[in-house]
């Protein structure tokens, strides 16, 4: 059994984030589980080494320690960065057609979403055939009407929270959805906390899982937990660097 840290390097960590990991030690302690550091950098746009190094001067300030993962920066970028596993997850999108897992390019903007893509995007890319192409299309996962997932104790209708999903952006990235997956597939996750805010992504991954035949994290123990807000009642956030961590560890 296993449990995992997963924190994005797109900003310094901030209260939220530490709330996030102290439960995930909590219940991998609980479940006898051990506990891995995968750390999301596969968004590269985002990425600065700063913001990883604030996460292992957090995490040691914190008395954390993991059995799985990068020691320090350098290990990292070395040996676990997921920015050099952008080929590999890119090829693994055969396994969505072998699964008979529908998907098809989209060419739609983002000014062009109205809101969740129920029953398929506003330009009609389901039925057209566009080719999947960098710069001008994004895959996206076609999810049937009346799709029902499990995630913990939470029946998640994915349709509607999330409809045809992203799993490759037209950035030519592999998308959240898609590369939390893998990732999680790759570490043996069974354990897996989130905010109630990611309970939509929980379930797009959980259906995925399920069809890819990824039994342990379609069946992982699912956590979500309450967001912790700023005194205006405002989610955290890494862009503001709400309630933050500076790069030596200290309050900002």
């Amino acid at each position: 059994m296993l449990a995992r840290l997963a924190p994005t390097p797109s900003g310094y960590l901030h209260e939220g984030n530490l709330a996030n990991f102290h439960l995930t030690r909590e219940v991998a302690r609980e479940a006898g589980a051990a506990l891995a550091l995968r750390i999301d950098d596969a968004d590269a746009s985002r990425y600065r080494r700063e913001y990883v190094d604030n996460i292992f001067v957090v995490l040691t300030e914190q008395g954390f320690d993991w059995t799985i993962g990068p020691r320090d920066t350098e290990d990292f970028e070395s040996n676990w960065s997921q920015r050099n596993r952008t080929a590999e997850y890119f090829a693994r999108l055969v396994d969505l057609s072998h699964a008979g897992i529908p998907s098809y390019a989209c060419t739609c903007s983002r000014t062009d979403m109205s809101g969740v893509p129920r029953g398929g995007c506003p330009g009609g890319c389901r039925d057209r055939g566009t080719p999947l192409a960098a710069g001008s299309s994004a895959l996206r996962v076609q999810v049937p009407a009346g799709t029902d997932v499990t995630v913990g104790d939470r029946e998640v209708r994915l349709d509607e929270a999330l409809g045809d999903f992203v799993v490759w952006r037209r950035d030519g990235l592999p998308a959240y959805q898609w590369v939390s997956l893998l990732e999680d597939e790759r570490l043996g996750t069974t354990h897996i906390v989130r905010g109630e805010d990611l309970i939509a992504s929980s379930a797009a991954q959980a259906y995925l899982a399920r069809a890819l035949g990824i039994a342990h994290v379609a069946d992982a123990t699912y956590v979500h937990h309450p967001l912790v807000l700023d005194a205006q009642g405002r989610k955290l956030s890494k862009s503001t660097r709400a309630s933050s961590h500076d790069r030596e560890g200290a309050r900002a």
